[in-house]
């Protein structure tokens, strides 16, 4: 019983995994991009960890990712890793990184689970409540610190609503939204920068061919957080563990909401018929100029044979600049079940290479948890949308991740979806019910 109820905690804490694609993970289909090969003196040279690997026996390090782009990097590094220490082999195993946090409360006590498996970050704290997931060793805590940007490591560390932080993943990628437009519907320079210039793209767009000029999935929380957000104001506070309060009521969330209701009069179509699904559907036919995606999208849009680039968000009136929204950490756990501790950590450690992360970007077409891998890559179109997506994660901040962050999705995808389809006209009261559905004061 235990384990079923840990087991639908999981589940309800994936939504927001859900919502950003990174299941598939993949981003761009391999085959057609070129990947820059390293040599082991190399690997050897830029690898670090503290761990203390003496056994010479023959060990096999289990890990989950998914398929189609993670899994041929998971198997390529393992390679490299093997001609570093020949008696670890690294076997790939295809577990979804949705699936992947509930799936080790049960395989792992049973003896069938991962060594190390890939999943988001927002899922640390009901995984370490569960105690599923093995703390990073204080030993390996600089290492880890500086192969990372300093938010993907805050997303690695769980920030808990009783003020404790502790370190637990290992950041291998790092995601947000942006916004992608179509270049055969509108070029990159009449491209909305602000959102009044996206409401007057919208007002007079010739929709006679049943084309759409913009789209967002309005009452998907995920997305519309980047309204009442701002960079001096987090959900849940600056280290995202206030559950007391979410800091999605302010003066300025509330400003910010007319941006919001602006688009919605220009849109006019209800939250429910334009889901996230729906608009990449649009998108992918050619029948949308422009919407709010990731990159979790590139390589279905790629095979699809849509031109398309990526850029920020359109600036919003109050700020001046594009909004602050979500950013997610793909993070390597380490499982507390694995007998194999010790390689586990210098594996997960190895994926964080510098080289590592530039074979990743190569392979996935997913921005890096580094800041130094972005101007090695050598193929162009992936640079072009990665770095549009850079644009807009200079704005965004990790997803709170302790445990009782649960409570925002529902509360406020029902405050977003009212606010949008006119059903509640007091914002600030709309976002204050939603404040108390998603505290515990």
């Amino acid at each position: 019983m235990k384990k079923r109820i840990l087991a639908s905690a999981l589940a309800l804490t994936m939504v927001a995994s859900v919502f950003t694609g990174c299941g598939s993970g993949s981003s761009s289909s391999s085959s057609s991009r070129n990947t820059t090969d390293f040599s082991s003196d190399q690997l050897k040279e830029s690898f670090k960890t503290n761990q203390e690997i003496n056994t010479t026996d023959n060990i096999t390090l289990v890990v989950w990712e998914s398929k189609n782009g993670p899994d041929e990097f998971i198997q390529k590094a393992g390679e490299k890793f093997h001609e570093i220490y020949p008696n670890i082999t690294i076997e790939y195993e295809n577990v979804e990184s949705t699936d992947a946090n509930s799936r080790i409360v049960l395989d792992g006590p049973a003896g069938n689970g991962a060594d190390l498996f890939a999943t988001a970050h927002n899922n640390i704290g009901v995984m370490a409540s569960g105690e599923v997931i093995y703390e990073v060793p204080d030993s390996e805590k600089d290492i880890v610190a500086s192969s990372c940007t300093a938010s993907a490591l805050a997303g690695a560390t769980l920030s808990a609503a009783d003020g404790t932080n502790k370190l637990y993943g290992y950041p291998i990628s790092t995601e947000t939204y942006a916004l992608f437009y179509n270049k055969k519907l509108i070029q990159e320079e009449n491209v909305p920068k602000t959102m009044a210039e996206m409401v007057e793209y919208i007002n007079n767009f010739d929709t006679s061919s049943g084309i759409k000029p913009f789209l967002l999935d309005a009452g998907n929380a995920y997305y519309s957080v980047m309204f009442t957000s701002t960079k001096d104001n987090h959900l849940y506070g600056p280290e995202g563990n206030d559950i007391k309060d979410t800091h999605m009521v302010s003066d300025d969330a509330v400003t910010q909401m007319e941006d919001f209701k602006a688009l919605s009069n220009a849109i006019a179509m209800p939250a429910e018929d334009i889901s996230y699904s729906t608009n990449d559907g649009l998108f992918k036919s050619g029948m949308l100029a422009m919407e709010i995606s990731g990159a979790w999208n590139i390589r279905s849009f790629e095979e699809a044979g849509i031109d398309f680039g990526i850029t920020a968000i359109p600036a919003l009136t109050n700020t001046g600049e594009a909004p602050v929204n979500f950013m997610g950490v793909r993070c390597m756990f380490v499982s507390n079940y694995s007998e194999h501790k010790p390689e586990a950590v210098a594996f997960a450690e190895f994926l964080m290479t510098k080289e590592m992360q530039q074979l990743r970007c190569e392979l996935t077409t997913t921005m890096p948890a580094r800041d130094d891998v972005l101007d090695s890559i050598s193929d162009e179109s992936i640079k072009a949308y990665l770095s549009g997506l850079n644009e807009q994660l200079q704005y965004s901040y990790p997803m709170p991740n302790m445990s009782q962050a649960s409570l925002f999705w529902t509360a406020f995808k029902a405050a977003y979806s009212n606010i949008w389809n006119g059903s509640a006209t007091d914002v600030k009261a709309e976002l204050t019910t939603a404040d108390g559905s998603a505290t515990k004061k």
